[in-house]
């Protein structure tokens, strides 16, 4: 168990990306919330014109030892691009904020709320500057390793928000997980544990946020549409967590869209993944094609109200 939180925790806090030259709109904030200077970047359509055309949003989280630069870093930017001019992609808006190494929660010490940060400076800020489609309809959140985690932490903490929530290569903890993790001497020595989620020996706290308690009925994500999908070749805990959670899902009748790609923990094997994630978020299914004429940009209405039937395990 020991050697597989270490190479977990690895994989979770040191992401590497290829440096590839700027594509998304850079901006710094000096964040109430977070308490310290912050910043997030945005990607549009290159022929967006913010005073003719409305789109949804997607909030796009990072994960550990990577930032709001992480899109360009890693060519994201140009490849959505691409994409898009190739009719693959929907119309977005894509902010991408800054998270550090925080797990994307409200620690529970307070010096740091980073799903404050996000819901109420992050969003209002995007949607006023690109005028992008309302809320719950129209907002997506989505993200890798630790932004993964928050994903799902934003989908059970704001379901108000968002219309679906798409987590890649997640840390899915139960109370047992989470526990070990906590406690693990490697991970206390890289993550405040006790800043971000309170004393490790507080069950009955940890419990009640796992969830797997959490969720039990289809009704207990109150709507929200979920994608969840791991590497092939990603870390053996990660891959074990997934499949767990899916299971559960499963178990539980609670629809979700669950699937494994080639690839390991890297940005170059969530790229295209990414492509699947807009597709869920905005068109209803990660494989959904586009429709309309090439000319002609899809809706930007609200996304369908159905649901991919859960994958078999």
């Amino acid at each position: 168990m020991r050697k597989a939180l270490t190479a977990l925790v690895l994989a979770l806090l040191f992401g590497a990306c290829a440096s590839a030259p700027n594509r998304l709109v850079h901006v710094d904030v000096q964040s109430i919330k977070a308490k310290t200077k912050m910043a997030y970047e945005v990607w549009t359509p290159l022929d967006f014109d913010v005073k003719k055309e409305r789109l949804p949003l997607m909030v796009f989280l990072h994960g550990g030892g990577d930032s709001e630069n992480s899109f360009d870093e890693a060519g994201i930017g140009q490849h959505l691009d691409a994409e898009l001019a190739a009719g693959r992609i929907p119309r977005v808006v894509i902010v991408v904020p800054r998270g550090e190494n925080g797990f994307w929660e409200n620690w529970h010490d307070g010096s740091k709320n980073y799903r404050d940060w996000v819901i109420e400076e992050v969003i209002p800020a995007v949607q006023n500057e690109y005028r992008t489609l309302p809320c719950p309809q129209n907002c997506h959140v989505g993200g890798v390793s630790m932004g993964g985690h928050g994903t799902l932490r934003f989908a059970w903490y704001h379901p108000a928000v968002f219309a679906s929530a798409s987590a890649l290569s997640a840390p899915v903890f139960d109370s047992e997980a989470i526990a070990d993790f906590t406690g693990n001497f490697l991970i206390r020595l890289f993550i405040p544990v006790e800043s971000i989620w309170g004393p490790t020996d507080d069950l009955e706290r940890i419990r009640s946020e796992d969830l797997y308690r959490q969720w039990t009925t289809p009704a207990d994500l109150k709507g929200i549409r979920l994608l969840l999908a791991v590497a092939e070749e990603d870390r053996d805990g990660l891959i074990k967590l997934n499949r767990k959670f899916h299971a559960h899902l499963d178990d539980h009748a609670i629809q979700h869209v669950y699937f494994e790609f080639p690839g390991r923990h890297k940005w170059v094997s969530w790229t295209p993944v990414i492509d699947k994630v807009l597709r869920f978020a905005i068109w209803g299914a990660p494989d959904a094609v586009k429709t309309a004429p090439p000319d002609s940009p899809p809706s930007a209405s609200a996304p369908a109200e159905s649901v991919v039937p859960p994958a078999s395990p």
